[in-house]
């Protein structure tokens, strides 16, 4: 079997977004007799902080589920503006590289780079040159578009620079895979080829199971008759999670609606805040991966909210698990966008950034139990058709295979 690196800011035990993938990869392909090595960070993310419970995991060589980890140090900024992100991605940049001229020059025949960060896809490519091996890129994000339409202070800085460095990564790459179809398009327009780009969703990596609501709600101190919405994963500035909080004041004062921002990111702070006093939102930490499953068996309806500039940026990966959960979504997201696109008929549907638009919206389905019905049953199916775990891992063994072909 091939010896593969995989290049990667987000690994286990990241609880969420990327991280979730490119772990699961990397078991997938040990499982299936590959010996794989992942270079990556300290694990920061979404609390843009190391926490206590992983400081062990530092610096250095470890071993998980048969992968050898390999992390590099780098700053962890705990606010995010220009500055700030810039010295993140060189951080990154310069301790991932720093590492990486420690590897033998036949030390393996594939190298795997996941973007975002701008840093992993360039060292990925450094390493693949200098070794004459393949590259292959999975694009779960573009820090270029993604600066830009993120509202970010200083974000067209970033994204000039962004996609100048990105670009080097994209065109060298010998395949691609994209994450959605208005990820496709972008990366079409910056050049690529469209005969090394492969579509492959995000799927069910994190196992879902549905769960008594009842005793779901009652396990997070919940009560029966109240109405629970929630919005779980990153607090970031795409995520524009103060429109929650602004929909929760056009709610009746009597309203049995509460919505719960569930998670961590560099927003936390501000949105507990916005919400401090108020009866009908609150921001929770995030709960285990043994306790998600109940916390959206939990949910009566389940929300995924984006900034109004987010057009053309990748799928939210919690969109697996909430189709899965067998509850119904609604989406206050960009008309037209990436995740407009891909929900349309699935799940209910909201322009972004219409706080009052979006608390009618969830009054209306509360009061429509079909309707509610209705959008589970669709919602599952869409994610059983399409978002299946069998199928995203084959998929991703056949891209791998192509790669190695190559290889030879």
């Amino acid at each position: 079997m091939s010896r593969i690196l995989i290049g990667t800011t987000n690994y286990w035990p990241e609880p969420t977004g990327i991280a979730v993938y490119t772990t699961d990869l990397a078991n997938i392909l040990t499982k299936d007799g590959h010996e794989v090595t992942v270079l990556t960070s300290l694990p920061h993310y979404p609390w843009w902080r190391i926490p206590e419970e992983y400081k062990h995991l530092g610096p250095g060589q470890s071993e998980h589920c048969d992968v050898r980890v390999i992390r590099a140090k780098h700053i962890v900024p705990s606010t995010m503006n220009v500055v700030q992100r810039m010295r993140f991605e060189f951080s990154l940049w310069f301790n991932l590289l720093k590492v990486s001229k420690k590897f033998g020059s036949e030390e393996f025949d594939l190298v795997i780079a996941c973007i975002p960060t701008v840093a992993a896809g360039i060292v990925a490519k450094s390493i693949a040159t200098r070794m004459k091996i393949p590259l292959g890129l999975i694009v779960q994000d573009l820090s270029g578009a993604g600066a830009k339409q993120s509202g970010l202070r200083g974000g067209a800085l970033i994204s000039k620079l962004a996609e100048r460095v990105e670009g080097l990564a994209l065109h060298a790459a010998d395949s691609l895979v994209v994450v959605s179809p208005a990820m496709g398009d972008v990366v079409t327009q910056l050049g690529v080829e469209k005969n090394k780009t492969s579509l492959i969703y995000n799927y069910s990596a994190r196992s879902i199971f549905t769960e008594d609501r009842l005793k779901s709600k009652e396990k997070f101190g919940w009560k029966k008759d109240d109405f629970i919405a929630i919005h779980t994963g990153n607090m970031g500035a795409k995520q524009d999670l103060g429109n929650l909080i602004l929909a929760s004041e056009y709610l009746p004062k009597d309203s049995r609606v509460k919505i719960f921002l569930v998670g961590h990111g560099n927003q936390e702070k501000d949105l507990r805040g916005m919400s401090f006093g108020k009866a009908n939102v609150s921001v929770m930490d995030a709960v285990s991966d043994e306790d998600y499953s109940a916390l959206l068996s939990a949910a009566d309806l389940l929300i995924v909210n984006e900034r109004s500039t987010q057009l053309e940026m990748s799928l939210p990966s919690k969109l697996t698990s909430y189709l899965y959960s067998q509850r119904p979504v609604i989406a206050a997201v960009p008309r037209g966008g990436a995740t407009w696109k891909f929900l349309d008929g699935v799940a209910s549907l909201v322009d972004a950034n219409s706080p009052e638009l979006l608390a009618q919206e969830i009054l209306k389905l509360q009061s429509d139990p079909a309707e509610m019905k209705r959008l589970s049953e669709v919602g599952l199916e869409f994610a059983q058709r399409n978002l299946s775990l069998e199928a995203g891992r084959n998929n991703y063994r056949a891209w791998v295979k192509n790669l190695l072909i190559k290889a030879v």
